[in-house]
């Protein structure tokens, strides 16, 4: 069975820049019944791919996603995507982070399908068997939902600015990081996509939920503004910070105290996530209409 694995993303407290580092994650039982009692926990060893610090982790993995702490830099916040299996060989591990659907939108509505059916089926009140385990399933479709967003986000931005190359020339000019990057006239020479590959690269580093950073980006590199209105944006923001527990608190708040998914709370999250992304896609698309034709 090959290795499961998930990217760490956080500021390295050695050289203070954004590390993006892959972790060997333990694997979750599946078969525990309550799915409360599956987390799985180990501790390993990474170093910053920027400049090669090295750190002791300790890693959780339960359904509701992957938590990293840094053992010497507990206070160090580490995102972690779900772990997926990790490639068998360099092809496949290419492929796969190269890859982005051709309709990030599509892939978006599929996974909001597949999890309203898992929550009406197996959620808190649905028809399921597995009642013991309903309130950890509404935890999770709540995370995933969220997870949804992110990955849409992050596709639908680097496709549309990767086509456009006033949008690529304006990330470039505005953003901070992009615009501090040093490129020699010789890395120039050797690869005339060297702009474009930087910035593809920063933009599949970013993390998706800041949805603050994402909206000023959003705005600048493709004049769009992502809220529909300020209420939809001041509910998603508590959501992310409520997503943020699930992920890195097994569904804690800071003082420790349990924080509960009722059905309602998902379904609606699940509304909230929704409105927002057919806002998004509707105005990328009008915009991608306005484009002129690539030769």
């Amino acid at each position: 069975m090959a290795q499961l694995t998930t990217t760490a993303r956080f500021q390295c407290p050695a050289c203070k820049k954004s590390a993006c580092v892959t972790v060997d994650v333990p694997e979750v039982d599946w078969c525990v019944e309550p799915l409360s009692d599956s987390l799985s926990e180990d501790d390993t060893d990474i170093e910053c791919n920027e400049c090669g610090a090295p750190f002791s982790v300790h890693v959780q993995n339960s359904p509701a996603g992957c938590f990293i702490e840094l053992d010497e830099y507990p206070d160090v916040e580490v995102d972690a995507d779900e772990a997926p299996f990790s490639a068998d060989g360099p092809d496949d591990e290419d492929w796969l982070n190269d890859y982005t659907p051709p309709n990030p939108f599509d892939v978006f509505e599929s996974n909001q399908h597949h999890l309203g059916d898992v929550l009406a089926e197996y959620g808190i009140g649905g028809t399921g068997v597995l009642k013991r385990s309903a309130s950890v399933i509404n935890r999770m479709v709540f995370a995933e939902t969220i997870s949804a967003m992110e990955a849409y986000l992050g596709d639908t931005l680097q496709s549309a600015v990767l086509k456009d190359p006033m949008a690529m020339q304006r990330m470039v000019a505005e953003d901070k990081e992009l615009s501090a990057e040093k490129i020699s006239l010789n890395e120039i020479l050797g690869n005339p996509k060297i702009v474009e590959e930087r910035v593809q690269t920063y933009l599949r580093g970013l993390l998706y939920h800041n949805l603050a950073k994402i909206e000023v980006i959003f705005s600048f590199a493709l004049k769009i503004e992502i809220f529909p209105d300020k209420e939809l944006k001041r509910r998603l923001h508590k959501t992310i910070v409520l997503r943020h527990d699930v992920v890195h608190r097994n569904g804690r708040d800071k003082e420790g105290n349990e924080q509960h998914f009722p059905t309602q709370l998902v379904e609606e999250t699940m509304d909230d996530v929704k409105t927002f992304v057919d806002h998004v896609e509707n105005s990328v698309q009008a915009l991608s209409k306005k484009m002129p034709p690539q030769s």
